[in-house]
């Protein structure tokens, strides 16, 4: 017998926490006139509750209940209203239990952590209650990767969002919950949903090597891809290659990163029946550039933000050669938007030589950031559209010197066509046609040269000049710096954030490109974004803390990055964040000084 819920209200799960010298207490009853706030769904007694988890000296319950006073404040509602600090200590002192506390801590990753509807303290009894939403009819994540197949990148997103949480329930010693099988499930929409919380064992806290195992067994025998990955992670887990959250999570975007490229390569450009974005109408567009009169590009010095040891004094300038080059890329779909419209690439080749005078590098690398203009999927196909071509285009037209400003620039309006083209043979116009910004720093041994369309940006940081923006947002604001407006009237337009240039929604004639040769001198972090991290002066405010430590070869990128990420997040979280750190160590060419000296 079951009370009937839709008449009786929400089914809700309830934890019960109590010491394990004594056996849980039901407050509630089986009825559907029941007087109390919460009632039970069906009879049960006290003696028949088995504990799902035990810790320390603790054992922990769940029942089901439905709420018979919906419309009413919860003791959690009235308790919070006492709370003056969001302390654990200050928490406790209001009624509120240990384990409300760490629903609360985990409220941001809703609806994945179920949200905490109620809890307070039974004193007399030393019992506690939790009032959680209830996933009962939700269907075991395992069983839904067994019985539909899923290829490694529709699954790969689930791997990546429990190892996001891993790092968060590490500092509040609840990892436990992402290992249980039968604690992983998923809505209807796709969603991964997370049936309770699991506290960790004080003296036996879970490894990493055990989240991959759970992986390993979620995704079963059903795809080779699967074994071959996990096997390989540990592997390196095993090895010490990846001993924390920050490299597994790298790695599992390098996978996410080399499927996106394999199918970029194999699939047809023409996707039928994906939506167009909105941008600015081509009447609109071309008003703009008839209005500003731009010319061709010229190189321009970079914007010089901080110069923190910087000095005029006249130096003798040695030769350098390249000591290292380590580079790394992250993409989050921040905290608003419903998927990611960004993209990134990274290709590096680095060759070795010794020789009785030393040990020499040569390194080639290929960067580039995309950020899609839109909703829905037209973003994502403009800015994986520009990724392609470029790739494609710059493996048959650079070999071993870095490419001429002319040979870039014809690349950059081949992606510029491939984009233009397709939104014409869908018969997009206005403001229907996709398009994409586009940053790209390509790097050969100590030279490098930057190019880019739009307002994704390119930043320079090393010890003498601090931080620099080495490229100048295609914005109404900036063209009306450029023709010169002063700055505070340019950023008071209500368009003064909108492109000018974009690729995609117009032919090449109003593409016109930035592009930047650079000497590296000295070692230098290079840092590739979306807006959505260089947005609101981020960079700015935060590079010393953020960047300038991550110059030393002893800091570890993969942490760096996801830190960077986390903090785009924290302070703008609005769009979609995409990073590339390229860290360049460089050294003086010793076998030219005594020419040097001499001359």
């Amino acid at each position: 017998m079951t009370i009937d819920r839709d008449l009786m209200g929400q089914v809700y799960q309830c934890i019960i926490v109590c010491p394990l010298s004594q056996s849980p207490k039901i407050p509630f009853v089986f009825s559907p006139n029941s007087s109390h706030r919460y009632a039970l769904t069906t009879p049960i007694s006290d003696i028949s509750l088995s504990p799902f988890l035990i810790v320390g000296d603790r054992h922990y319950f769940c029942l089901d209940v439905v709420d018979t006073k919906p419309t009413e404040r919860g003791i959690l509602d009235e308790n919070l209203d006492h709370v003056e600090r969001f302390e654990r200590d200050s928490l406790k002192e209001a009624g509120i239990p240990d384990l409300a506390f760490t629903y609360l801590t985990l409220t941001e990753y809703s609806p994945t952590v179920p949200e905490l509807f109620d809890g307070w303290e039974d004193k007399n009894n030393h019992q506690e209650f939790v009032i959680i939403t209830s996933h009962k009819e939700d269907q075991k994540l395992e069983d839904y990767f067994q019985n539909n197949n899923f290829k490694i990148a529709e699954v790969l997103p689930y791997l990546q969002k429990t190892a996001k949480l891993w790092k968060s329930f590490a500092k509040i010693d609840c990892c436990e919950t992402l290992l249980r099988l039968d604690n992983l499930k998923v809505d209807l929409d796709g969603t991964l949903i997370i049936d309770k919380i699991y506290l960790d064992f004080p003296n036996d806290p879970p490894l990493l090597r055990q989240l991959v195992e759970t992986w390993a067994n979620l995704l079963g025998d059903s795809h080779d891809d699967y074994k071959s990955f996990i096997t390989d992670l540990m592997i390196q887990i095993e090895s010490g290659d990846i001993d924390d959250i920050q490299q597994l999570r790298s790695e599992l975007q390098l996978l996410a990163q080399e499927i996106e490229m394999q199918s970029l390569l194999e699939q047809e450009e023409d996707k039928e029946g994906e939506e167009m974005i909105i941008i600015p109408g081509a009447d609109e567009l071309n008003e703009l550039v008839n209005q500003f009169d731009f010319e061709e590009s010229e190189i321009q010095d970079a914007t010089q933000i901080n110069n923190p040891s910087a000095d005029d004094q006249p130096t003798i300038v040695l030769p350098m050669r390249l000591l290292s080059l380590t580079e790394v890329g992250l993409s989050d779909i921040g905290r608003k938007r419903g998927h990611n419209e960004d993209c990134f690439a990274i290709e590096t080749n680095i060759q070795k030589k010794e020789s009785p005078q030393g040990t020499y590098y040569n390194a080639k690398g290929f960067f580039v950031v995309c950020d899609g203009m839109g909703g829905h999927a037209s973003g994502e196909v403009a800015s994986a559209m520009a990724v392609k071509t470029l790739y494609n285009y710059f493996q048959k037209s650079w070999v071993d010197e870095l490419p001429s400003a002319e040979t870039i620039k014809d690349g950059i309006l081949q992606a510029n066509e491939v984009i233009y083209g397709a939104n014409i043979e869908k018969g997009q116009t206005g403001s229907g046609r996709m398009g994409t910004t586009l940053v790209m720093t390509l790097i050969q041994g100590t030279k490098a040269v930057i190019a880019h369309v739009g307002d994704s940006r390119i930043y320079r940081v090393n010890r003498k000049w601090g931080l620099e923006q080495l490229t100048v947002d295609h914005s109404v604001a900036q063209a009306e710096i450029k023709h010169g407006i002063e700055s505070d009237i340019a950023f008071a337009r209500p368009d003064a954030f909108q492109l000018t240039q974009a690729l995609g929604p117009r032919d090449n004639t109003f593409v016109n490109p930035d592009i930047n040769f650079l000497d590296i001198k000295e070692d230098t972090l290079f840092v590739m974004c979306s807006d959505g991290l260089s947005d609101n002066d981020l960079l700015e405010n935060h590079w010393e803390t953020a960047l300038l430590p991550l110059i030393s070869s002893k800091a570890n990128l993969d942490e760096g990055i996801t830190q960077i990420i986390d903090l785009g997040n924290q302070f703008n979280g609005h769009d979609n964040i995409t990073c590339v750190l390229i860290r360049i160590k460089v050294q003086p060419n010793l076998e030219h000084q005594n020419a040097i000296f001499q001359s």
